[in-house]
């Protein structure tokens, strides 16, 4: 039973760590597309906040999984678990270089610099990190829910 509780906090907090990593990135991107420099200093002032509430979950979910795989006699070293790993590190990485564009966008905002915010919403980077996001995303999911056989 406690290995199914715990299993369930890592499911939990993993989506919502997911929900607030990816959703609030893909308005942030369209909301900077429109070029209105009001409403993207409003919306980006959240940014921060709900990337550091998106961490902690992620955070949670993982020490969640932990606990649940050492409750549950899974072994930590499974390929699958280490593919798992490594595709965690990848949206970290994404998502602090998301974080960056994000802060960029908003300060360029802040400055009144349009040509700024217009070049960075068209620059290749934004839609890449989106994609990157979603994909590396939605190989964790398959890696934690089909633990395939790695040769």
């Amino acid at each position: 039973m406690e290995f199914l509780v715990l299993k369930w906090l890592h499911i939990g907090a993993m989506f919502m760590a997911t929900a607030l990593a990816v959703g609030p990135f893909v308005v942030l991107y369209l909301v900077a597309r429109t070029g209105d420099l009001l409403s993207i200093r409003r919306t980006f002032s959240f940014s921060t906040t709900i990337g550091r509430i998106g961490g902690a979950m992620y955070g949670l979910g993982i020490l969640f999984g932990i606990v649940a795989a050492l409750t549950g006699a899974i072994d930590l070293t499974q390929k699958w678990l280490l593919t798992a790993y490594v595709l965690v590190v990848v949206l970290g990485v994404n998502g602090l270089l998301a974080e960056r564009w994000m802060g960029r966008v908003h300060a360029a905002a802040e400055a009144d610099g349009s040509d700024d915010v217009h070049r960075l919403v068209r620059s290749p980077s934004a839609v890449t990190l989106l994609s990157v996001m979603v994909v590396v995303t939605l190989a964790v999911i398959f890696v934690m829910v089909v633990k395939p056989t790695l040769a």
